[in-house]
């Protein structure tokens, strides 16, 4: 439904949305907007209201009664099922929730650890040799969807195709026909094997979920496969992301690098602060199912509302020197993996994985050098920010030095 501006909201953005701006350019636009009123309007998406300072952020997304994630949470609309748990509101949402939980429990996290250094050391090996690489194509971009399928118990040599197509099919999030098409060609691979596992139950998450009745039914294939995307589309990109921003920003600056090289506890700080400067995500959508005033702003019932992650991580109200990663944040309460009973259910599986790749590229690349003056990042599939490429150049180990 269109949404309209409001006087106490006098900054219209135009038509800003994550199709018309990059990232860069918006974080200078959300600046711009917050300095005149944190509730500001774009008409892109047919309208709607954008809130971007990090309490109005955090109480919509706390306040799910009032800013509905039903029906979907990204825009444009698109012609799936809503994503279970992601975009559903109570009752509903605690048994779809639970599913995820299941998967991303702790104990499970702890037991894919030492297949996710395994694997970041395997891709270290492939490239260490050469002097250089391409640490998005080359490691950042595997390790994520590796751990997602270790997770869920995908075999594999599985894990490349699966992978691939996960990735068309995101990037196809802003043409409604082609996200279909690409959809439905990821469901063939992704349901063909939980349909497998109903024939021929295994120990793992795929049998789990097979089997899982959700408000007294079996899950059918539209279910299986938003269930699967969500898995593949939150852990994989949006780690990608994470993991390439957190090695630009540590990597890209010496005094963090040697803060960090000599204070192994500081490895999580970085994380943390590369997560709230450069968020995978940059915002997602409600819609509000009662009137509600925001910041002195009314919004109508009906109305789409954007909750700018990305922006309310920067709120200098919060934060200081919010444009800058420091590593002497005492309590970072960034927002990036959401807030509330949305919160993302595998936070920790990510924080894992981050940590663990700084680990392992410390103890392995202590010298490597960042050759890019700047993290050129991008928009693809929705509001999720990207860097495509991160070129490196490092000192070959001798030949005495061992491989891992």
């Amino acid at each position: 439904m269109s949404s309209q501006p409001h006087p106490n909201a006098p900054l219209h953005v135009g038509d800003w949305t994550c199709y018309t701006a990059a990232p860069d350019q918006s974080l200078e636009l959300f600046e711009r907007a917050r300095a005149q009123c944190p509730v500001a309007h774009s008409s892109g998406h047919d309208g709607f209201v954008m809130l971007l300072d990090y309490a109005d952020v955090r109480r919509a997304m706390r306040e799910h009664a009032v800013f509905s994630s039903e029906p979907q949470v990204l825009r444009p609309m698109l012609p799936r099922k809503p994503i279970p748990g992601l975009e559903t509101d109570p009752p509903q949402h605690a048994q779809w929730r639970a599913l995820y939980n299941a998967a991303v429990a702790p104990r499970a996290v702890a037991a894919v650890e030492p297949f996710v250094r395994a694997d970041i050391n395997r891709h270290i090996d492939a490239f260490i040799g050469r002097g250089s690489a391409d640490l998005v194509d080359e490691l950042t971009e595997p390790v994520p969807a590796e751990a997602i399928c270790h997770l869920v118990g995908l075999d594999d040599d599985l894990v490349p195709q699966v992978r691939e197509l996960a990735i068309a099919m995101f990037a196809a999030q802003g043409d409604p026909e082609e996200f279909g098409r690409r959809q439905a060609e990821f469901g063939a691979v992704t349901v063909t094997e939980l349909h497998k596992r109903r024939a021929q139950p295994r120990e793992d998450y795929l049998t789990e979920l097979a089997h899982a009745e959700v408000m007294g039914r079996a899950l059918d294939d539209d279910d299986l496969v938003v269930l699967m995307a969500a898995f593949l589309g939150a852990g994989h990109h949006s780690t990608t992301s994470a993991m390439t921003s957190m090695l630009f920003e540590v990597y890209s600056r010496p005094d963090v690098l040697a803060a960090v090289l000599a204070d192994p506890a500081l490895v999580v700080v970085a994380a943390e602060e590369a997560l709230r400067l450069r968020p995978p995500f940059f915002g997602f959508f409600r819609r509000t199912v009662t009137p509600v005033d925001v910041a002195e702003v009314h919004i109508d019932v009906g109305t789409d509302v954007y909750l700018g992650w990305a922006a309310a991580n920067r709120d200098p109200q919060v934060f200081d020197r919010p444009g800058e990663f420091r590593l002497d944040r005492s309590h970072n309460r960034h927002v990036s993996f959401g807030h509330g009973i949305h919160t993302c259910p595998g936070a920790a599986l990510a924080r894992m994985e981050m940590r663990v790749l700084l680990q392992e590229m410390l103890r392995r690349l202590p010298d490597l050098r960042i050759e890019a003056s700047e993290l050129v990042c991008e928009f693809g599939g929705g509001d999720y920010a990207f860097a495509a490429h991160l070129p490196v150049t490092f000192r070959p180990p001798g030949p005495d030095s061992g491989a891992t």
